[in-house]
């Protein structure tokens, strides 16, 4: 009975039966992207290109943080105080003793943000803000010690 059926016929009717057998898996697990991809609604992403951060997700890095409100609020506060002191660093041509005392005195008005873990946050955008400004250079160890430096 087996003799009637060639190595070709075996062949062309495992390759069916396999293409069938993915068929229903693709249909039975992937049939709503399926139908969302053949409606138009969504598109192929062969590739992900990393796009560039947008403005607003970079001032608002401090989301990832669970903090109090206050606390949050309080960071937010005191970046924006911490980017208008370098930007009045960089007008009024302040030396880097001068630039560090102003951010000590700053960073004094925020002891709940010392002591939380969004500090870490602070330092590294301080850090990356006055890299854009060369008289103002500032690393992140002597960021961090500001904070230990402050009176509170």
């Amino acid at each position: 009975m087996l003799s009637n059926i060639s190595w070709g016929d075996y062949a062309v009717t495992v390759l069916v039966v396999v293409l069938f057998w993915y068929i229903v898996v693709i249909l039975k697990f992937y049939l709503d992207p399926l139908k969302e991809l053949l409606k138009g609604n969504t598109k192929l992403k062969f590739f992900k290109t990393p796009k560039a951060p947008a403005v607003d997700q970079l001032k608002d890095l401090f989301a990832e943080f669970k903090e109090p409100f206050d606390t949050l609020q309080d960071a937010r506060e005191l970046f924006s105080k911490l980017e208008k002191a370098i930007s009045e660093a960089v007008q009024n041509n302040f030396s880097g003793i001068e630039f560090k005392n102003y951010v000590k005195f700053i960073l004094e008005e925020y002891p709940y943000v010392r002591k939380s873990t969004l500090r870490e946050k602070i330092n590294a955008l301080m850090v990356s803000e006055c890299e854009k400004h060369p008289q103002l250079i500032l690393t992140y160890p002597e960021m961090d010690g500001l904070w230990d430096e402050t009176i509170s």
